[in-house]
């Protein structure tokens, strides 16, 4: 099933009707008997379509998840976590975008350090930028 799954999804990587596969591939995917891996293809395959190829919006993404396993309490979590990891990444993009327009370009350790930052450190870092006189005082 995993096989069929990689090599469909290879095959519509280009195609003109990416929400559609998705869908498809969403199927198959609910179709695997073990749970944990159903979930970790899921999440490859939203990743890859989403953030990889960048033909398939977030958002849509978002809602055809919400469509394809109402009820199933396991895929509920998924998706509330998907939608969770989505929300913190926005607001690393947004901290981000912030220091870039204040201070110009930010050095690689800075980016991945606001990159893994929980929503909460986030939302703390984005209350320092208002004050802070440079990257690091941001963080301190």
């Amino acid at each position: 099933m995993l096989t069929r799954l990689v090599q469909l999804a290879l095959r519509w990587i280009f195609s003109d009707q990416p929400l559609e596969h998705l869908q498809r591939l969403i199927a198959l995917i609910n179709q695997v008997a073990d749970r944990d891996t159903a979930l970790q293809s899921l999440e490859s395959l939203l990743r890859y379509d989403v953030q990889g190829t960048q033909r398939v919006e977030e958002d849509d993404a978002r809602r055809l998840l919400e469509q394809t396993a109402p009820g199933d309490p396991i895929m509920q979590t998924f998706i509330d976590r998907y939608i969770e990891q989505g929300r913190e990444q926005g607001k690393a993009e947004m901290l981000l975008r912030q220091m870039e327009r204040k201070f110009g370009p930010i050095d690689v350790r800075l980016r991945q350090q606001i990159q893994e930052a929980d929503a909460e450190t986030l939302l703390e870092w984005s209350d320092r930028i208002l004050t802070a006189d440079s990257p690091e005082a941001v963080f301190h």
